[in-house]
């Protein structure tokens, strides 16, 4: 039989009618609950000037976190209590616009000119990429997820004799996903299982999602009281289904992974989403047809040029040594770093880092050593690896971890650094039992040695440079616990006659990074400085900024916040970490706690530089300045780490996103 038909029309139809029947049912849409029980609010009330004001807040929060709760408003009559959130694969400009439309059809009048729940004072808007809800009830403090949309969206029915097998995979994916999002500092997890049936085999594909600001605690138990109602309510035979709640979502799909990105827009009917699907399907051929033909001629090309590739890199690393000859910094070859790691055994592990594990190293001669192995989807040239690890090694300070040397072989190359016995200060600062060994001189001591060395970077060294992850997991700690800065894989060099400079490629980790860094790109020295002054709160408080809730006054309030509120207070001495006693001179706790606030002001211009921290430090008779409201912005960055759980025939493979 011929694979060309002579009736071409006849074939497209036919495909056509095949593509429509496989695909699945489609979801239901938005979901607006509107309670009439709360009654009405007048339109020129201040319970509107109240909802409008905390509207704008809360879409603005949520471009950098995806997730915000919020108060407005003071009187019984004008309180408004609301919650947004948005997908965790969204972008931040994306959730933003949607929210405000959104806000806009709740609030005032949509395309007919009236609008939605017009007027209602609890008012819930559920769709499959962003949720809000607000009301006069203070629903943020209260357990329950009501109300809740249930949407079937895909009622296709698993075939009986694999409904038992489908209904456990379901149940334990659920479950799966409930652990994953409660232990994530965004309350964000994905998930795929593969699905082997008595007909096909499938993907079931699974996202969880709660409010940042609920503890690990509350959220897991939301989503496992969602999954079981999934099962309850739309009946685990069905190949998807979700339900949006007030304080947090679960959906899973069979065969459509659908939280890879999110939908650039509404569906608009079967016909639009059908034409769009066979569209998508015409150019994914063709690109994979393309794809196809480029890969047979980059091999048929590396035929003829492998030979070429070994005498360059051989021709370098001979110009190499030669070069390095009497220097300080060694050129390894990769026998000398598999003997030192026990052919890099897992036992010798000491942490993962952002490009790849690190484990502990032993030479010949009894050298103690950390040797980071990066990861081989490194596409860097050696050429250039060669250049920028040269800068570091010629970093010298005593803050600074000391890079030794490095070792090339084959796609594999590996950084030796100096061993630090003591591991890095998150290790101590964050554990209750650990952080007891730090007291209040020695805290002194980090904070000091960090500030040394981060004005080492700035103003000291050849190059002017910018840290850019300056975080309590890079700064390590040595025998005696003397601080030292490490990781410079996102460091950036910047011009000595610059004061500032714009990145489109935002690095650095959730938590420390600075407003206009994380909003605009805007890259100085000052980003260094915000991160420092992050760091000193967690130093004082014993506190992780990421993930960190303060419950107080109907509201929620992130370190910064909670700081600045305790300092407004008088209240401060509660702020400080109980392990540390009463040890400390109340002036001079006052005086690093003035300093860490005038570190994370909002403007880069009010904050300090490192050259005016590293007097102050040093100094009793030089004034810190009275401090203003600190940021409270955060960036999210994301990062993709795989958590694999044993399964009896199926394999659950965890995305979650986080911060580095």
């Amino acid at each position: 039989m011929s694979f060309f038909s002579p009736y071409p029309g006849r074939a497209m139809f036919v495909a056509f009618v095949v593509l429509l029947l496989s695909l699945p049912a489609p979801s239901a849409g938005d979901q607006l609950l509107c309670a009439g029980a709360n009654g009405k609010y007048s339109p020129n009330s201040t319970y509107l000037t109240s909802l409008r004001s905390l509207a704008d807040e809360l879409t603005a929060r949520a471009m950098n976190s995806h997730s915000a709760t919020g108060t407005a408003g003071t009187g019984s009559n004008d309180k408004v209590y609301g919650a947004v959130l948005c997908r965790g694969d969204s972008t931040g400009a994306d959730c933003s616009g949607r929210l405000r439309e959104a806000f806009g059809r709740t609030i005032d009048a949509d395309s007919t000119g009236a609008a939605a729940c017009a007027l209602h004072k609890d008012v819930a808007l559920y769709s499959e990429l962003y949720q809000l809800r607000f009301s006069d009830e203070d629903f943020l403090s209260a357990s329950s997820n009501a109300p809740e949309w249930v949407d079937g969206t895909n009622l296709n029915l698993v075939p009986a004799a694999d409904a038992r097998q489908f209904d456990e995979l379901v149940a334990k994916l659920t479950r799966s996903l409930a652990e994953a999002a409660a232990a994530q500092p965004d309350r964000y997890a994905t998930a795929d299982v593969p699905w082997s049936s008595r007909e096909s085999e499938r993907t079931v594909y699974g996202l969880a999602q709660c409010m940042q600001d609920m503890p690990p605690e509350r959220c897991r138990a939301c989503l496992n009281g969602v999954g079981a109602e999934i099962r309850r309510r739309i009946g685990s035979s069905k190949m998807g289904g979700a339900i949006h709640g007030a304080r947090c979502t679960l959906r899973y799909e069979t065969g459509t992974q659908f939280f890879t990105e999110a939908a650039t827009g509404q569906r608009k009917g079967h016909a639009l989403l059908i034409i769009a699907t066979v569209y998508s399907l015409s150019v994914v051929c063709t690109r994979l047809l393309f794809c196809v033909l480029y890969i047979i001629r980059r091999r048929k090309r590396g035929k003829i040029n492998s030979t070429e590739q070994p005498k360059n890199i051989d021709e370098i690393l001979r110009l190499w040594k030669m070069e390095d000859t009497g220097s300080e910094f060694s050129l390894y070859d990769f026998s000398q770093i598999a003997d030192a790691t026990d052919n890099f055994s897992p036992g010798k592990i000491l942490g993962q880092g952002g490009f790849g594990p690190v484990y502990k190293g032993i030479f010949p001669d009894g050298q103690e050593v950390a040797i980071k192995k990066l990861a081989a989807r490194s596409r860097q040239g050696l050429v250039e690896f060669k250049n920028e690890i040269q800068l570091v090694a010629k970093l010298q300070h005593r803050h600074l971890v000391r890079l030794l040397g490095c070792c090339i072989h084959d796609e594999e190359k590996i950084l030796i650094y100096e061993y630090m016995s003591n591991k890095s200060l998150d290790y101590f600062i964050f554990d209750p039992n650990r952080r007891t060994s730090l007291n209040w001189m020695i805290r002194l001591k980090i904070v000091e040695g960090i500030a040394q060395g981060l004005l080492y970077l700035h103003e000291h060294s050849r190059l002017r440079i910018i840290h850019r992850d300056l975080k309590a997991s890079n700064i390590l700690l040595d025998s005696e616990l003397n601080p030292k800065i490490s990781d410079f894989g996102m460091a950036r060099i910047f011009p000595s006659d610059a004061t500032q400079t714009k990145t489109s490629r935002l690095v650095g980790t959730y938590g420390y990074m600075a407003p206009e860094y994380a909003f605009e790109g805007l890259l100085s020295i000052k980003s260094d400085v915000f991160s420092f002054g992050v760091l000193l709160l967690e130093i004082i408080s014993g506190k992780r900024s990421a993930g960190f809730q303060h419950y107080g006054e109907g509201e929620f309030h992130n370190l910064l916040q909670y700081a600045w509120q305790m300092w407004e207070e008088e209240r401060w001495h509660e702020f400080i970490d109980q392990s540390i006693g009463d040890e400390y001179e109340p002036g001079d706790m006052m005086k690093y706690l003035r300093l860490a606030l005038m570190c994370v002001q909002v403007k880069a211009v009010d904050r300090p530089t490192m050259s005016d921290i590293v007097a102050m430090l040093s100094s009793d008779d030089i004034t810190v300045p009275e401090p203003r409201q600190p940021a409270y912005s955060y960036t999210r960055v994301d990062v993709s780490v795989n958590i694999n759980l044993s399964c009896t025939r199926n394999d659950i493979t965890l995305t979650t996103t986080d911060g580095r």
